[in-house]
């Protein structure tokens, strides 16, 4: 990476922050500006990552991740010609745990004001169970080899004062404090990698941010807050499926399989090595392809996607609960591109098994959509660069600005979250 620049440039990037995607096939990095409150994108750069490079789901081979992560931050700093000395990186795959928990409390003294204190009792009791049940599902899975889990982020989502839904519980009294809290744990391996990777690149690591609650985020427009949707985030290794319920981001669940194994399958059916293979289902997802070699890779691409449908079908009747599913249903990431998958979802009897009240409706969502985030660069333009801007505008968020009037429960809710940490 490039030397940092001298103590007075670093004060004047206070405004500047990079987001790094860390995926399994492809490491991207953002330098993000904050600017009137927008997150402005100044500079994207990105790095291809082999099969011996940093897996966010296995051991990981930090020294060869760290070359990746400096060769993105490096194209990245170069295009938005500055060096911004602090860092949110995106966490994910099947070593993640993410936990949306409600609590209430009926509060003895209704007439005043909600304090700082009891926010901070309530939401560390919330984080608490939400600690358990990972920690139980974790236990319950066939490959949990005894590690302990970590939280490292948390955020709420939704609260509530007698019912009514409020931005800020510090301003309001009331008998009834409802709370959601997103919660992300992770192992204390995985997180020490992370860490290391932070201390590699000489930034400031600012957040540590789930990937599925940064990319639920940025994706929720007015209409997507009041009807819910379904995000499939389908990346190299993983899929990920995030529920947008009610208004709130209720779960979110990882199960192993992605754009990897539709490479693997290609490969074994057509007798090609792990590259060429690779290839041929990017030319395959860009349409490029034609004749016999276009229908044989159809024909080992839907076997895999009817794979995947069956998967997205299993963890979306986990995270019902018998309860209502929104009908909207919008694919992201790498894989997104291939059209067996979206052929695959579109088939499935949906309303014979699951509570959706009608037929979902499938789509791939894109930048395009996501006025939130500015790219000045014009380098950000399909399904596969939803998370890494959902990081951004994240990052946006920790970028320091004027402090409000009044005490903060955000900060509140960052200092809660280093106790249950510790």
């Amino acid at each position: 990476m490039s030397a940092p620049p001298p103590a007075n440039a670093r004060r004047q990037q206070r405004y500047h922050v990079t987001a790094l995607d860390v995926g399994t096939q492809v490491i991207k990095a953002l330098v993000v500006k904050k600017e009137a409150g927008e997150a402005i994108v100044l500079g994207v750069g990105r790095a291809e990552q082999g099969p011996g490079d940093l897996d966010p789901a296995a051991p990981p081979d930090l020294a060869s991740g760290v070359g990746g992560c400096h060769a993105a931050l490096e194209a990245a700093e170069d295009m938005a010609e500055v060096i911004p000395t602090r860092l949110v990186m995106g966490i994910g795959g099947t070593r993640v745990r993410v936990v949306s928990t409600q609590g209430s409390k009926v509060r003895g003294r209704a007439q005043e004001k909600i304090s700082k204190r009891e926010l901070e009792e309530q939401v560390e009791s919330i984080q608490r169970r939400a600690l358990r049940e990972a920690q139980a599902r974790l236990q319950e899975e066939a490959s949990y080899g005894g590690e302990q889990l970590r939280l490292v982020h948390s955020s709420i989502t939704s609260a509530k004062v007698d019912g009514q839904p409020i931005l800020d519980p510090l301003r309001y009294q009331g008998q009834k404090l409802e709370l959601t809290v997103f919660n992300t744990f992770t192992t204390e391996d995985h997180m020490a990698a992370i860490e290391e990777i932070a201390r590699a690149l000489d930034l400031e690591l600012l957040e540590t941010v789930a990937e599925p609650y940064a990319a639920a985020r940025l994706a929720a427009t007015p209409q997507v807050v009041e009807q819910g949707a379904v995000l499939v985030d389908i990346g190299a290794r993983t899929t990920t499926v995030t529920l947008v319920r009610g208004g709130v981001l209720e779960a979110a669940r990882m199960f192993e399989l992605g754009g990897r194994a539709f490479t693997r399958k290609l490969a074994h059916d057509l007798d090609l090595t792990l590259p060429l293979a690779e290839s041929l289902k990017l030319r395959h997802s860009a349409g490029l392809l034609g004749g016999e070699e276009q229908a044989r890779v159809r024909r080992a691409m839907g076997e895999s996607a009817e794979v995947l449908a069956q998967g997205v079908a299993l963890v979306l009747h986990d995270l019902a609960k018998a309860q209502p599913l929104p009908g909207q249903v919008r694919l992201f990431g790498g894989g997104a591109l291939l059209p067996e998958i979206l052929e695959q979802l579109s088939v499935l009897r949906w309303t014979d098994y699951l509570p959706f009240l009608q037929t979902p409706r499938f789509s791939r969502l894109g930048p395009d959509e996501l006025p939130a985030v500015h790219d000045t660069t014009g380098l950000l333009i399909g399904p596969a660069d939803v998370t890494p801007m959902g990081l951004a505008y994240q990052a946006t968020a920790e970028i320091e600005g004027p402090p409000p009037p009044g005490p903060s429960w955000e900060e509140m809710l960052q200092r809660v979250t280093g106790l249950i940490r510790r």
